[in-house]
């Protein structure tokens, strides 16, 4: 589940079972604030947590919230997300290849019957020398196991 700080909007990464039926206050690591954060997916109300005041809710007042516990119970929120900022290579070569593209059919347009007439005579030597190298290899194959 991606849970984001309503007060500096950072996005973090929390496993949707660690937030309970009821919900749970997670800390923001980026920020230090502090809001209950429910385990309903539909649900995108985020109230903020006062840690110095004490809680209302009788659900919350038999834990104690301290992120040093020896229970071994982390805080919340547990990855931090990034955004991810473009490549300026990924970019620039995306457009290189872009305009090779275009260029290509640029040339293909202008000189579309030698393009393909020239392509196509390519295409047949290459076939028929093929032909003839492997006409000479199963031949020379065919005189060394008789």
């Amino acid at each position: 589940m991606l849970i984001t700080c309503s007060s500096c909007n950072s996005k973090y990464l929390v496993n949707s079972a660690d937030l309970k039926p009821n919900g749970r206050i997670v800390r923001c690591a980026k920020c230090g604030f502090d809001w209950l954060q429910s385990s309903d997916f539909l649900e995108e109300n985020k109230e903020p947590f006062n840690s110095s005041a004490p809680l209302e809710s009788n659900k919350y007042t038999d834990k104690k919230i301290d992120s040093n516990t020896e229970s071994g119970i982390s805080n919340l929120p547990s990855t931090y997300v990034m955004d991810q900022k473009p490549s300026v290579v990924n970019t620039l070569l995306l457009l290189i290849i872009f305009g090779a593209i275009i260029f290509i059919f640029w040339i293909m347009k202008n000189e579309s019957d030698n393009v393909i007439v020239l392509t196509n005579y390519y295409v047949h030597e290459f076939y028929f020398n093929l032909k003839l190298i492997i006409r000479d290899f199963t031949k020379i194959i065919h005189q060394i196991l008789d």
